[in-house]
């Protein structure tokens, strides 16, 4: 393979190019992330409905009980001063959390290998990890609770509006620096901030690949949510394997091996 502005000569997993610094057409090719995604759809067209037991484990302790908090929330919780925000804010991220986990556990199960098997006994057994993906929900709401507070102000301390754009692009910067994290705990044993910092550190490079893959899922799961919840069924175990393999192909890659 060669760049395509230079003529230099590229190695096979080189993401840009040592001569020139151009980017190497593999980004946009073996690195797609719609090409990812349609391989693990197709790699699941016969496999959904072995999952349906799985999935709806996640749909009806993890989704539904975050979906009916969000709901109490915004309906029933109002806020007049700064104790009482904060209070509420906290609150959030330890309820959220909580259930959390539910929606992360498959991770644990289909990480370490390359298969698409998702069994309700593996989710139970695998619980222990529970704990784990607690924390890493945690350290999620916390972010989130931080920009929130930079970027909103709290009651009698304004912040300037233009932090309303900023709070949009950390918003989404985070969700594709989040997004491998779970997988990379389970394939490399590591605890979630190191894991998040993995992705931090090394995925830069691939970082509008995972944000248009953050994207189509999200849209994926809000339509299948919306729907009566039904299509979540099919949609969910999608968005775990395509997360799975992505990452996978990441690593295939090198780009764990990459110095910082």
């Amino acid at each position: 393979m060669r760049c395509k502005k230079c003529n230099a000569k590229l190695a096979e997993h080189d993401l840009w190019c040592v001569s020139c610094g151009a980017q190497s057409p593999i980004v946009k090719t073996e690195l797609s992330a719609i090409k990812s995604l349609k391989n693990t759809r197709h790699n699941l067209k016969n496999k959904i409905s072995e999952l349906v037991p799985a999935t709806g484990f996640c749909i009806i302790l993890g989704i539904i009980p975050i979906a009916m908090l969000a709901w109490m929330f915004h309906n029933y919780i109002h806020t007049d001063g700064t104790l009482q925000l904060l209070l509420s804010m906290i609150v959030k991220c330890v309820l959220y959390s909580i259930f959390l986990p539910f929606i992360f556990l498959p991770f644990s199960v289909i990480s370490s290998s390359s298969n698409y098997e998702l069994k309700f006994k593996d989710l139970i057994h695998n619980l222990h990890a529970y704990f784990r993906y607690f924390v890493f929900g945690l350290l999620n709401a916390l972010y989130f609770m931080f920009i929130y507070i930079i970027c909103f102000g709290l009651p009698g301390f304004a912040s300037d509006p233009i932090l309303r754009l900023v709070w949009v692009v950390l918003v989404n910067y985070w969700f594709a620096v989040m997004l491998p994290a779970p997988v990379l705990m389970e394939r490399l044993k590591v605890n979630p901030f190191k894991a998040i910092k993995l992705s931090y550190c090394h995925f830069h490079d691939l970082r509008w690949n995972i944000y248009l893959l953050v994207i189509l899922l999200i849209i994926l799961n809000f339509v299948s949510f919306f729907a009566l919840i039904f299509p979540l069924l099919f949609s969910l175990p999608l968005s775990f394997f395509a997360i799975r393999d992505y990452v996978i192909k990441l690593e295939q890659y090198e780009l764990l091996e990459y110095r910082i």
